[in-house]
């Protein structure tokens, strides 16, 4: 897994269309969203997002669902600005 820089020093999306990309072609995302951790992927079969502790999943191969899932009472896409990226 290769850890993503988007930009110098900083640790988050350039635009809400990287995260799209990324999730659309499989890669393993890891996340971190008002202080806990996520995984978007695809280890065993369909894509999921996962909690931290993989206590919580959802599978869907829709890249737009992924990005309409709602954590902490918004969707993902509402919140790229505010997503740390771990490794991507």
């Amino acid at each position: 897994m290769k850890t993503l820089k988007p930009q110098d020093n900083d640790d988050r999306l350039v635009s809400l269309n990287e995260l799209r990309s990324a999730i659309d072609v499989y890669m393993d995302i890891r996340l971190k969203i008002n202080g806990t951790e996520w995984y978007i992927g695809a280890p065993q079969g369909p894509r999921i997002i996962a909690s931290d502790d993989f206590s919580y999943q959802f599978k869907t191969n829709d890249p737009d669902e992924v990005l309409d899932y709602v954590i902490n009472g918004k969707k993902i896409r509402d919140q790229w600005r505010e997503i740390e990226v771990i490794a991507m």
